[in-house]
C-alpha cells in the first residue's frame, strides 16, 4: 500500500434527479431527488468517490458549502480516512458534529476510503479485512397503490432480487393490508417481504395496526414510530412477533449502542452516511455482533456490499434504484443476491452525461 498519497483537492457537484417513479412514503411523496457528488483527488491522481441524497432541496446549498470548506481543511493531509475524520471532528468539538455538518464529514470520509483502497489497488472489502462476496438483496418498492406495488414487485422478481420492501403506514390501514396481500399473490408464500412504516405512527397506533399484519409472514416491520423513540420501539417489539428493524436514523455508533441496549429492535439497519461513514458503520457492526443483532444496510448498497463481508452478523442489502442513473455500472442482482465489485476501491464510476444534464446551477 502506498501511504504517500495526500489529499490534493475535493470537487463537489450538486444535481437534481427526475425520478421515473415517484418515491412515496407515509409522510411525503418525491418526484425529484437532489444529490451531491464528491470526488476526492490525491496528489498522485487517484480519485475517491462518494455521494449523498439530500431529500430536501433546501439542504443542497448548506451541504455544498460545508463540503467545500471542509475540503480546504484537509488539502495536503495524508490520505488516512480515520485521521481526516478525527481532525475535522476535533475542530468542531465546541459546536458538535451533527446535522448537515455530520453529513458533509461522512461523505468526505467515504470518498477518502475509496481513494485509499484505490491507492492500494484492492477492493474496499479487502481493506476492511475481508473479500467481496454475494449477499441477499431486496428491492424497495416506491409506491402505495396495491396494483402499482404488485407490478413493481413482479419487475423486481424478474430482475433477480431476493426480496422486496413495501411502503406501509398509509392513512387508511386497509391499504396496508391490501398491499401486502397483493404482494403475496405475486411473490408467493415464502418470498421475503419487508414493510416500512417510515415513522408514521404513534406507539399505540403501531401496536394496534401491526396486530392484523403480524401473521402475514413479513421479514420485518421498519420504523413504525418516531426513529429516536427507542423505548417506544422496544414496547412495539414486545407486542408483536414479527421482527422490528430500525437504525437508518441512528446518528452515531453510541446512539446505536443505546438503541440495542434498550432492545428497540431485533434487527439493525444503519445508514452509511447518517451513522458517520465507513468507520462508524463498521463500529456499529461490531456492536450489533456483540448484541446478537443481524445487521443490514440502509441504501448505499454499492458501498455497504464492501462492509458486510467483515460484519459477523451480516443480513441483507437494500437497493433503492433512484440513484442508478448516476452510475455506468449500477447494481444488477442475480438469483436473489449481489456481490460488490472486485475493482479497486468501491467500484463507482459516474455517468458524466447524466451528471452534466442534471447539474444544479
Amino acid at each position: 500500500m502506498n501511504m504517500a498519497h495526500k489529499v490534493r483537492n475535493v470537487t463537489v457537484r450538486a444535481l437534481q434527479l427526475d425520478l421515473a417513479q415517484p418515491l412515496e412514503t407515509a409522510s411525503a411523496s418525491f418526484s425529484t431527488w437532489p444529490v451531491i457528488l464528491v470526488d476526492l483527488q490525491t496528489d498522485q491522481g487517484v480519485i475517491g468517490r462518494s455521494f449523498v441524497g439530500c431529500f430536501l432541496p433546501m439542504l443542497v446549498k448548506p451541504l455544498v458549502s460545508l463540503l467545500q470548506d471542509m475540503a480546504l481543511l484537509i488539502e495536503g493531509d495524508p490520505l488516512c480516512p480515520v485521521d481526516l475524520d478525527q481532525k475535522i471532528r476535533k475542530m468542531c468539538r465546541l459546536v458538535g458534529t451533527t446535522g448537515p455538518l455530520a453529513t458533509a464529514l461522512a461523505v468526505i470520509e467515504i470518498a477518502a476510503w475509496d481513494a485509499l483502497a484505490k491507492s492500494a489497488q484492492v477492493p474496499l472489502a479487502r481493506l476492511m479485512g475481508s473479500a467481496p462476496r454475494a449477499f441477499p438483496i431486496y428491492k424497495t418498492l416506491t409506491a402505495f397503490d396495491p396494483g402499482r406495488v404488485a407490478d413493481l414487485a413482479q419487475e423486481a422478481i424478474e430482475a433477480g432480487y431476493g426480496g422486496v420492501k413495501c411502503k406501509i403506514g398509509h392513512p387508511n390501514p386497509a391499504n396496508d393490508m391490501a398491499v401486502i396481500k397483493r404482494l403475496r399473490k405475486v411473490c408467493g408464500d415464502d418470498f421475503p417481504i419487508m414493510g416500512d412504516f417510515n415513522q408514521a405512527l404513534s406507539v399505540p397506533e403501531a401496536i394496534q395496526r401491526i396486530r392484523p399484519l403480524d401473521d402475514l409472514g413479513m421479514v420485518w416491520f421498519e420504523e413504525p414510530t418516531t426513529a429516536r423513540d427507542f423505548v417506544g420501539h422496544a414496547q412495539i417489539a414486545r407486542s408483536c412477533h414479527t421482527a422490528i428493524s430500525i437504525g437508518e436514523n441512528w446518528r452515531s455508533p453510541e446512539e446505536a449502542a443505546e438503541s440495542m441496549r434498550i432492545g428497540a429492535s431485533s434487527l439493525a439497519m444503519p445508514d452509511l452516511v447518517n451513522i458517520g461513514g465507513v468507520s462508524a458503520w463498521m463500529k456499529t457492526a461490531t456492536l450489533a455482533e456483540a448484541a446478537g443483532v443481524p445487521i443490514s444496510c440502509h441504501s448505499y448498497p454499492e458501498v455497504c456490499a464492501h462492509l458486510l463481508p467483515a460484519a459477523a452478523s451480516a443480513h441483507w442489502l437494500e437497493h433503492v434504484d433512484i440513484f442508478d442513473v448516476l452510475f455506468t455500472n449500477p447494481v444488477k442482482p442475480a438469483n436473489g443476491v449481489w456481490c460488490a465489485s472486485d475493482r479497486p476501491g468501491i467500484g463507482l464510476d459516474w455517468d458524466e452525461a447524466v451528471v452534466s444534464r442534471s447539474l444544479l446551477a
